[in-house]
């Protein structure tokens, strides 16, 4: 049974936390220097190298500025600050010292350090800070640059298509997960989770095919100075497996910083080798690509404001004003003020501005005719991104209307009941992203345009919220999960609309979209609503939809028996059943491993898709307890009900591992690979009745700390074990956040450990 006294309180974390910036990032951008070489050839940036200190590359790089004047790194993980020897700046993590704030003077084009009064410049193409001077290297460019798109899945296209018009993505030869697999070009099709890729903060770009698999540099090209690429194990400070995308949509590498992927031959009907080499220029379309979705709407509001052409005085004043009233019948004097109201008839206004005739009171007939023209254009831009929000709006609402009948009919097949105070992990924008996951998987042209408007609305929602929150706000209790999930609904539907106003009030942001709304579907930036397959975009989102709210209701009423490889299970692979070399899987009940679900709601499992391997490893999505069990042996292993066997379930982009000791004692070290689960499945002793503490450390990758905690397991008499994690001992690290754990209790009848999952989170 599930411990619902231990788990339906959120964990209180203690924090170890240093001084956080006291606004969120303001936007993302790039500094060019004026500075470009001794040749006067070489475009140089404010880069990070493979230390602390800061250069000047080739390299562009992303960078974030807060509103109070933090610089940080794109990940969000450190600030520029100056060395404490005053000259050369580095990166450090936040603190209170005035060196880490800066300011952009973009009319001199300098960028100064408030704690000293000095000047980013470059010395040996090391950045630092000297007093004011009239060299180049002090004068920068800011560049806007909308942020990467890390932490969703999509393809990367060449932007040069074959002769059919078909695109053409990174594609992992045969759909192989074995690490060196070779990467090649291929023609972009639908569920092909080998096309399917992920760019994390730091520049690894992970497989779906599985966590931990990265795209790497492969094998020297004979003669050449180029590579093939291939997959490989993730390491994290690997350079040649960390890539960025410089402002010509080129996806360079970051150990060899002059070269990039592209492609060799013709794109035709067979694969085509991937390379990394030198393009032979900035436009060599064979070395460009787009990140599909390229979520171009989360670029354009990321961009500068643009306001509209000013009508402040004399006939065009009067042109503008006699204008709006004949489209609004004397409402107001200012049609720029209805764009974003919804009750106004814009095509009406359009209409009527395009019959209107200028009155004898307007001297100039050019400046009206001016006038005219622009708010006709003005217009019409503003009609078609009004009807690319509402076509989004629609689906949404379609997707959202039969939630509550859904949820209704999910609880009863999975047995939960709705009226409990049983605490969920109901994590909404993750079921979301989900949902555009499986339209750019299943629809790749055409689903990455609801993927590019939904997406860019929830990151939209995220940059004006007034705080930040975690997956901890997620957990609610199951009589409030439809209320948390209609809440969740209307301030996604609030945030794109909030996106289409900002759009509608800015003269560029409004030109750039409408500029998309034309373009062809298979184009990912496109916009282009015309000729969609609705109704299988609505079909596909809908199932997807189903299962994101069978990941919430799932833990509640079943979980995983794991039996490790060579002993007997009762099942090995049926509809509740799987098994690898590792051993086997079976879904049953929490109180019976021996209550298997009904074939009903296994159907609605694999007949839609879900990938057995995932599932029943609660990989991405799924998130189940297992418990450790052997079924004929119970006098080896009969103690097993007195046990616990813990999950750390990594929704990260980062390898994470944990070690679980008893006192002086390691019971194991075990991996939790990206969007994976990590099971203790080592055998170990226990005492006696009363409660038994087992420590666990987790780390990432680099071995830095993410989470310390101790599992408390409690032994009662004629019955399996309790367990829960130790109040007061949670400790997280920055930038992680640890949800609430699900814990099931043995059994000594059946002979099953209790099981305890616990999900780590990247925090926002």
């Amino acid at each position: 049974m599930i411990n619902i006294e231990k788990v339906s309180n959120p964990l209180k974390q203690n924090k170890e936390k240093p001084l956080k910036s006291s606004s969120k990032p303001k936007y993302s951008f790039a500094a060019k220097s004026f500075f470009s070489g001794s040749n006067n050839d070489t475009q140089y940036y404010l880069s990070s190298g493979n230390t602390s200190q800061c250069i000047a590359t080739e390299s562009i790089q992303t960078w974030l500025l807060s509103d109070d004047g933090h610089i940080f790194t794109s990940n969000g993980e450190y600030v520029l600050d100056v060395s404490s020897g005053g000259y050369y700046v580095e990166l450090a993590s936040i603190n209170s010292n005035s060196t880490q704030l800066w300011t952009i003077d973009k009319s001199n084009n300098k960028i100064v350090n408030n704690g000293n009064g000095k000047y980013l410049d470059i010395d040996c193409l090391n950045i630092c800070v000297a007093d004011l001077n009239s060299n180049s290297t002090q004068q920068w460019t800011i560049v806007k640059r909308a942020p990467i798109p890390t932490g969703n899945w999509g393809y990367f296209q060449s932007k040069q298509m074959d002769s059919n018009n078909d695109c053409w993505g990174l594609t992992v030869l045969n759909g192989s997960s074995s690490y060196n697999t070779s990467v090649v070009m291929n023609k972009v099709q639908a569920k092909s989770k080998s096309q399917i890729w992920q760019m994390t903060s730091d520049g690894h770009i992970l497989s779906r095919l599985d966590g931990n698999l990265v795209l790497d540099v492969g094998p020297a090209i004979n003669g050449t100075n180029s590579y093939y690429l291939n997959t490989n194990v993730y390491q994290k400070e690997d350079l040649m497996q960390q890539w960025g995308i410089n402002e010509d949509n080129q996806i360079f590498n970051k150990y060899y910083t002059n070269l990039c992927i592209g492609f060799i031959g013709e794109l035709g009907d067979s694969t085509v080798d991937c390379v990394l080499a030198e393009p032979t220029s900035s436009s060599d379309i064979n070395f460009q690509w787009n990140a599909n979705p390229t979520y171009s709407l989360n670029k354009i509001v990321n961009e500068e404001p643009k306001s509209f052409p000013p009508y402040t005085s004399g006939d065009l004043l009067e042109s503008y004003q006699f204008l709006s009233n004949v489209a609004t019948s004397n409402y107001t004097d200012n049609i720029r003020s209805q764009y974003t109201n919804i009750n106004a008839s814009l095509q009406t206004f359009l209409v009527l501005v395009t019959t209107a005739t200028c009155p004898s009171s307007i001297l100039s007939t050019l400046d009206f005719t001016n006038v005219q023209n622009q708010i006709k254009t003005e217009l019409t831009y503003a009609v078609t991104v009004r009807l690319v929000f509402d076509n989004y709006s629609n689906f949404y609402s379609k997707l959202f209307s039969q939630s509550s009948s859904n949820l209704t009919n999910l609880a009863n097949l999975i047995n939960v009941d709705m009226s409990s105070d049983q605490t969920v992990n109901a994590n909404y924008t993750d079921a979301i992203t989900s949902v555009f996951y499986s339209l750019i998987s299943e629809i790749p042209v055409g689903g990455s345009i609801i993927a590019n408007i939904g997406q860019s609305a929830i990151e939209w929602g995220e940059a004006i919220a007034s705080g930040s929150e975690g997956p901890s706000t997620y957990q609610v209790t199951l009589s409030k999960l439809y209320d948390h999930l209609q809440s969740n609904y209307e301030n996604e539907m609030l945030n794109a609309q909030s996106m289409r106003d900002t759009i509608l009030q800015d003269w560029g942001m409004m030109a750039n979209t409408y500029a998309l709304c034309f373009l062809p579907t298979n184009d990912p930036s496109s916009l282009n609503v015309n000729g969609l397959d609705n109704e299988k975009i609505s079909d596909v989102a809908s199932t997807a939809y189903e299962i994101a709210m069978i990941q919430m209701l799932l833990p509640t009423t079943y979980q995983i028996y794991f039996t490790t490889y060579g002993n007997m299970a009762p099942y090995s692979n049926n509809d509740f059943a799987w098994s690898d070399n590792s051993g086997t899987y079976i879904m049953a009940t929490i109180e019976y491993s021996n209550s298997y679900p009904p074939q009903d709601l296994t159907d609605k499992l694999w007949n839609n898709g879900v990938s057995k391997q995932e599932f029943f490893t609660s990989s991405y999505g799924w998130n189940l307890g297992c418990s450790l069990t052997y079924y004929n042996l119970i006098e080896k292993y009969g103690n097993i009900y007195k046990l616990a066997f813990p999950t750390i379930k990594n929704f990260t982009t980062m390898p994470m591992q944990f070690v679980m000791t008893n006192g002086s004692d390691t019971v194991g070290t075990f991996n939790a690979k990206t969007h994976h689960s990590g099971f203790a499945s080592k055998y170990y002793s226990c005492g006696d009745l009363g409660h038994h503490y087992f420590d666990i450390a987790v780390t990432d990758i680099s071995s830095k700390k993410v989470a310390n905690f101790t599992v408390d397991i409690n032994l009662e008499a004629l019955e399996g074990s309790y367990v829960s994690i130790k109040t007061g001992s949670l400790i997280v690290q920055p930038g992680y956040i640890v949800g609430n754990p699900i814990c099931n209790q043995g059994s000594l009848s059946l002979m099953f450990s209790a099981s305890i999952l616990i999900p780590i989170y990247q925090s926002n």
